[in-house]
């Protein structure tokens, strides 16, 4: 009976342990448009950034900026309002160069998460 005890007990543990990784998940980007070190010869009207979870609106916020730094988003990013895993971030029409997306985004664990990558318009 002991062993069985055992046995019981081990389930259960990996089984809470393996919840547990879920539960404590942040928010992570997987993929956006434009798209990491991509050449577009289009300048895109929007950056459109999706996450692996819903987002916290009021904790969530991007921007993009130039070569040099300087911000050339005008407009405050937004989740959008059908997929709370989608942030959005209105641009102005960009001219040629390397721009950088810079990200913070909050999950429903609270946690922040921030992260930056560029593209290039040709």
């Amino acid at each position: 009976m002991k062993s069985t005890q055992k046995i019981i007990m081990t389930v259960l543990f990996l089984t809470a342990g393996a919840f547990q990784t879920t539960v404590w998940a942040h928010a992570a980007l997987e993929s956006a448009t434009p798209a990491k070190d991509a050449e577009i010869a289009v300048a895109p009207k929007e950056v459109v950034l999706h996450f692996n979870e819903n987002l916290e609106a009021a904790f969530s916020s991007a921007k993009v900026v130039d070569s040099k730094g300087a911000a050339v988003s005008t407009e405050k990013a937004s989740l959008d309002p059908a997929n709370a895993t989608i942030l959005k971030i209105p641009v102005p029409a960009l001219a040629p160069g390397k721009y950088t997306v810079q990200y913070s985004a909050v999950g429903h664990d609270g946690h922040r998460r921030k992260g930056d990558y560029s593209f290039t318009v040709k």
